[in-house]
């Protein structure tokens, strides 16, 4: 294997392992500080870990010209999704939250196709929806919850999270760690304002909560989104997003781990399905070409 793929195959694992524990601390502590709260101090604790670092003076030089781009991310792949998967938690489960998440491989790849006519194919597509029966099969249809408000809240963040990757993909000008950072940062800012219709900063919380909401700051959001910038600049909008599809796999091996949770055969099953989906859209065809 190339060193390139095993750089790349490292970025998938590693943000899967991230985003597979994220589920759960949203559903643990959205209710608790109100779902608005919960983005900012996501993007606020994000942004104290990896602007300081990624955050050059060289790269400001050029902020003028690139804040067009910066702050379309900063709302559509940043703050809005993020409440709307916050507000879903108020009413949905992790693991629904899981499956629908997971179609944003599919939207990634519809819109990669219409939008930026990048390369792409059946077996692709195929591994695609692979993926998503194997998220169901994981699950388990008796673990759906069905909320039809927040089930739309759910798609609509994941259609924008598959648009944003295809918008990240054309930002090749920009330094991918820069521009995950200043989004981060500038999301930040914007969502500041909106905390005071709800409880505004209250750190009377319960330690499971301020836990829950430091882990999903630091490693699910500053760290893992940084790579996932990176992973999109690196593969392509379609390759990437297949990492929401392992996401549930990883964060059953957490609960595993840490909650001493039963792993049964159903789950395997989900899991082989869910990674063969995995393997055919990124081992067939570069999209680039």
């Amino acid at each position: 294997m190339k060193r390139s793929a095993v750089i790349d195959w490292s970025l998938i694992l590693a943000i899967g392992i991230a985003w597979g524990s994220s589920f759960m601390f949203i559903k643990v502590s959205a209710p608790a500080v109100g779902p608005i709260t919960l983005v900012f101090y996501r993007l606020f604790i994000a942004s104290l870990i990896v602007a300081p670092i990624f955050i050059k003076k060289e790269y400001l030089k050029n902020i003028k010209q690139d804040f067009a781009p910066i702050l379309f991310l900063s709302f559509f792949n940043a703050a809005i999704p993020f409440y709307l998967f916050s507000n879903a938690a108020l009413e949905l489960n992790a693991g629904t939250m899981s499956v629908l998440n997971g179609t944003t491989p599919l939207f990634a790849f519809i819109i990669a196709t219409l939008w930026l006519k990048l390369s792409s194919n059946w077996i692709q597509l195929l591994g695609i929806f692979v993926g998503m029966v194997g998220l169901f099969v994981f699950i388990g249809y008796e673990s759906i919850e069905f909320s039809l408000f927040a089930i739309i809240l759910s798609l609509l963040a994941s259609f924008l999270y598959g648009f944003s990757s295809n918008f990240i993909f054309k930002t090749k000008e920009i330094e991918p760690t820069y521009l995950a950072s200043i989004t981060l940062l500038i999301a930040t800012i914007i969502t500041f304002p909106f905390i005071f219709f709800e409880n505004g900063v209250d750190l009377n919380q319960p330690r499971e909560v301020l836990l829950s909401v430091g882990l999903l700051g630091s490693l699910c959001t500053g760290m893992a989104y940084m790579g996932y910038v990176i992973l999109i600049k690196r593969v392509g909008p379609i390759k990437a997003s297949t990492v929401v599809l392992i996401v549930p796999v990883t964060g059953m091996l957490w609960a595993n781990i840490f909650l001493n949770e039963i792993i049964t055969l159903t789950m395997i099953s989900g899991c082989v399905l869910i990674l063969i989906g995995v393997g055919l859209v990124n081992f067939f065809k570069n999209e680039e070409t």
